[in-house]
This record gives structure tokens, C-alpha cells and sequence, in this order.
């Protein structure tokens, strides 16, 4: 008999790290008791879990986020991390989706692909546009990355043409704080989710980029797939063509001195990035997608679901 509950982290834990490094891999970050324990500090986050004679064998994550629907503040749950054990069927992956899905809040289904992708287009869940994009350099020095400390790392965004500064620098907070505040979610709920997202001790390290109109912004985390280091751009907004292609330039460049040869374009906003800069599309292309009981609130609007509201960039190192 399989077990349908909430995730108990005294009497879950060891068995959802087995369950993790099974399925999404052995050094996955989702399996680390500091990101778990982020996540727990979100009275807004859950994980949902299947269970048979004490193993678990499928999760499905979500938490309470901000999103723009017509310029006003409204709030999805954004799922993420919906896995089954490799050894049962998918009736159990459909479970722990309805259990979510069909709630009065609608929700967000990011970066969707295979059976789940079509799964959620059964379910009648309507595709937003989303940019999946990846890029090779080649950095000054290849194996810098896996020496990399505060230190270096402060040394190089000091180097960059424009403003970087990351999460993890004490100094850093006003400067974030104005960044957020440029996207105008003013409310205490979208204060409490930004202190969250960003400033938590166990928060994944995030780095931001911008110009002094706080117009043109890209946010981005850096981390390891297999032996291969990644920057992962995030979310972006956009004011000035110009102004957006250096941006990206900088980050290039910042890139290639911390040792990193690919920079993945993962966001949910619908910016292209520029021809000029090359960046090559996925071969198999996510879809990402929104769900609502109430459908005619899908309908006929203009919905804004920035990067940050989703789990991009939740695979970030820690320093």
C-alpha cells in the first residue's frame, strides 16, 4: 500500500536522501540537509510524498510565490521537483500532481519536459512562453572554479564593467533590496518570500547585474553538473537593447575568469537573448506552464512569472 503525506524531516530525512541520490543523482543538491532546511524555513514550501513500507519513492515540491497578473500582484504555488522512483509506474507521479494541481491557488509548472510536460498539457494547463538557451566559452584558466572562494569571487565581479554583487556579501542587502523594489511587489507577503528567497542563511548564492535605473537587471547562479561548472542565467528584465547586450557581455567575461565554460539561458520571462551573442537553443526544449481551477483567470490576460518565482537557480553552490 502506497502512502500519500508530508514530508517529516526528524523521520524522513535519511530515507529522502537515499530516495534523491537514487533518482536525481548521487551528488544532487536537492538530497543536502542545507537546502532542505531552506526550504523548511518557508512556512509556504512543502513536500509532498509517496510512501511504501517505509521507502520513499516519488516527491513533488512546491511553495507560494508572487506573480504579475495585469500589473497586479497575485499568488501562484509553484511546483517544482516531481520525481518517481525509476522502479514504479507513473500512476504514482499522477497522484502526487493531482494532489497539488487541483487546489483553489492556481500553479506554476516550470521547465517541464517528456511524459511530465505532456502529462500537465492533459491536464489542461495553459504553455507560457519560456527561453532555454546554452552557450560554450572558453575560460582564461579551466580550473579555477573548483578553487574559488569569497574572496576571488569579489575580486572578479570588481572587475566587471558593470555592477555585480551577489547574496552572500554582508554589504549586499540595500543594493538587492533596491533591485527587488524595481519590480514592484510591495506587499508584505512578497517582502516576506524576497527575505526568503534571498537573504536566509542556507538561501543558494544568487548574483545580480544591473545598470543604475535598476531597468536592466539579470540575476544568475553558478554550480557543478557532473564535473562540468555552469553559470545559469536566471531571470532578466529588460529596458535597453544596448544596455541588456553588455550586460550579458560582462557576465561572459566574469564567467571565463571563475573557470566556467557554459552559460546556460534558463528564464521564464519572454526575453530573447541577443542574436549577436550566439547562445544556441535546446535540443529538447522545457515548456513551462501555468494551471488554474478558475480557467477564465488564464484567459485573456497578460500574466508576468519572473525566474525567481520558480526553482531556477535552486541548484546553486554554497560558499
Amino acid at each position: 500500500m502506497i502512502d500519500y503525506r508530508k514530508y517529516n524531516h526528524i523521520d524522513d530525512y535519511d530515507a529522502y536522501k537515499r530516495f534523491c541520490e537514487k533518482n536525481f543523482g548521487k551528488k544532487c543538491y536537492q538530497s543536502k540537509i542545507d537546502h532542505i532546511e531552506w526550504l523548511e524555513s518557508n512556512k509556504y514550501h512543502f513536500i509532498n510524498l509517496a510512501v511504501s513500507d517505509s521507502e520513499i519513492i516519488g516527491c513533488f515540491h512546491g511553495f507560494k510565490a508572487p506573480v504579475k497578473i495585469n500589473n497586479e500582484t497575485q499568488f501562484f504555488y509553484s511546483l517544482h521537483d516531481l520525481m518517481v522512483d525509476k522502479e514504479y509506474g507513473t500512476q504514482i507521479g499522477l497522484k502526487l500532481m493531482q494532489a497539488v494541481i487541483f487546489q483553489d491557488k492556481p500553479v506554476i509548472l516550470s521547465g517541464a519536459i517528456g511524459r511530465i510536460s505532456r502529462a500537465y498539457k492533459r491536464l489542461g494547463s495553459t504553455q507560457f512562453q519560456s527561453h532555454w538557451y546554452r552557450k560554450f566559452i572558453v575560460p582564461y584558466n579551466p580550473l579555477r572554479f573548483f578553487f574559488l572562494d569569497k574572496n576571488f569571487i569579489k575580486l572578479s565581479q570588481n572587475k566587471m564593467k558593470f555592477n555585480f554583487i551577489n547574496n552572500k556579501e554582508e554589504d549586499s542587502r540595500i543594493i538587492i533590496e533596491s533591485i527587488i523594489n524595481a519590480y514592484e511587489y510591495d506587499d508584505d507577503f512578497s517582502r516576506e518570500f524576497f527575505e526568503w528567497r534571498y537573504f536566509q542563511t542556507n538561501s543558494p548564492l544568487t548574483f545580480f547585474t544591473y545598470d543604475s535605473s535598476f531597468k536592466n537587471i539579470i540575476k544568475f547562479s553558478i554550480g557543478l553538473r557532473g564535473f562540468i561548472p555552469f553559470l545559469r542565467i536566471i531571470s532578466v528584465s529588460k529596458d535597453n537593447d544596448k544596455i541588456f547586450l553588455h550586460l550579458l557581455k560582462s557576465i561572459e567575461d566574469f564567467a571565463s575568469r571563475i573557470g566556467i565554460p557554459v552559460i546556460l539561458y534558463s528564464i521564464t520571462e519572454n526575453i530573447l537573448p541577443p542574436k549577436e551573442l550566439k547562445f544556441n537553443e535546446y535540443k529538447d526544449i522545457p515548456n513551462s506552464f501555468v494551471f488554474s481551477k478558475k480557467r477564465n483567470l488564464l484567459n485573456n490576460f497578460s500574466i508576468t512569472i519572473n525566474g525567481f518565482s520558480t526553482d531556477l537557480g535552486f541548484d546553486s553552490m554554497f560558499l
